[in-house]
């Protein structure tokens, strides 16, 4: 009997979760906004955005020695792409040189979360941001903004800014917001957070969106819970609405040239923080998809972001992810229709090069739907 009931909990949990996102506003507050940023920018073409236009997809592609450090200097020709295995001509090529990003700087923005972070853990983090900015007299290589994500919402000081003075003082005027985590929370709690923090989510990728150029979205989070008990009682409703959402954010992310990463203030003690490693692969269909797929980690993954582990030294993290500001490649290619919509293309980059290691986006859900006459071809 403590079995079914356990199960009918977990089910009520995953639906309330399901309804309240799709009923929810993601709008990002106005006061948010500097007036600047208020009207949307044009997007950059891509596929499906608009069904008579040229369909092509820009993906950025990072590339590093066994050592980690970034290879410069390559060509065209030294890659490689494949779409759903099959190579795909390059019809644009850039490398991310200085003079290149002086013209078309990438944005940042930090992002503290206090959803999913004791109040011990996110005064160290508050700590460990702060030093950041406050490093080499306060003066940040690209235009950086700061926000945090609460039980009360998104809070944001509007604009970017690279004085990290200027940041910081904005940010100090942000009050930690506490939220009990622990075990007493219960399934209950956990479902809540993780709720929360996919709303937010959604409101700071629609507001990074809006700015041209590339973008590095950095969560200094633990996380939101996977709920891998829920994902495995999952029922075929439930799996549809984790499959949806999937979807959603992967291209949402692609579209809006956002790289996401997850700084992870671990400390020992916590659950093992490489559980998400398990959960992946690309989910080509519903049937196929429970909670874990929409975890932080494994969404940063597949952006082209990283997931960083370096217990208390949350600032040396995001010097090494801000790092990845200033490399990388640009590749264009018309991406294959779908034989339906939202059908997974999964993304390899190959590079002609020995002992290097590539990371871009993983993949993408197809917008548009292949014509029967293609489709005969």
């Amino acid at each position: 009997m403590h079995r079914i009931v356990c199960f009918q909990r977990h089910r009520s949990a995953a639906l309330v979760i399901a309804a309240t996102i799709a009923m929810t506003s993601m709008a990002w507050p106005a006061w948010a906004q500097s007036p600047a940023e208020q009207s949307p920018a044009t997007p950059a073409q891509d596929a499906g955005t608009a069904p008579d236009a040229p369909r092509t997809m820009t993906i950025h592609v990072l590339v590093s020695d066994k050592v980690g450090h970034a290879v410069e200097g390559l060509q065209e020709s030294d890659f490689t792409l494949l779409d759903n295995k099959q190579p795909q001509k390059l019809l644009g090529f850039r490398a991310d040189d200085a003079a290149v990003l002086k013209s078309d700087p990438v944005q940042v923005m930090i992002v503290v979360d206090m959803i999913n972070a004791d109040v011990v853990t996110v005064a160290r983090e508050r700590e460990e941001v702060g030093a950041y900015l406050k490093e080499n007299g306060g003066e940040l290589l690209n235009p950086t903004s700061i926000a945090v994500i609460a039980d009360s919402g998104v809070k944001a000081a509007p604009g970017s800014s690279q004085d990290g003075n200027v940041l910081l003082a904005a940010f100090n005027q942000t009050q930690s917001e506490i939220r009990d985590i622990g075990r007493s929370a219960g399934f209950w709690g956990a479902t809540e957070r993780v709720q929360k923090s996919l709303q937010e989510l959604d409101q700071l990728i629609q507001y990074v969106g809006r700015r041209p150029g590339r973008k590095l979205v950095l969560f200094v989070s633990p996380g939101w819970p996977l709920l891998i008990a829920a994902g495995d009682q999952s029922d075929m409703k439930q799996r549809a609405w984790v499959f949806n959402n999937v979807v959603q954010f992967t291209n949402s992310l692609r579209e809006a040239n956002i790289a996401l990463y997850c700084i992870d203030p671990f400390d020992l003690g916590r659950t093992n923080p490489f559980q998400y490693q398990g959960y992946l692969k690309g989910i080509s269909a519903a049937k196929d998809a429970t909670y874990p797929a929409l975890g932080l980690q494994v969404l940063a993954t597949h952006s082209g972001g990283q997931v960083l582990i370096n217990g208390r030294d949350i600032a040396g993290s995001l010097k090494t992810a801000i790092r990845e500001a200033s490399e990388g490649y640009d590749l264009t290619f018309a991406p294959i229709p779908g034989d339906r919509v939202d059908e997974y293309h999964a993304l390899d980059v190959r590079v002609d090069k020995p002992n290097v290691k590539v990371r871009t986006t993983s993949g993408y859900y197809a917008r548009v739907q292949m014509a029967p006459q293609e489709k005969g071809r």
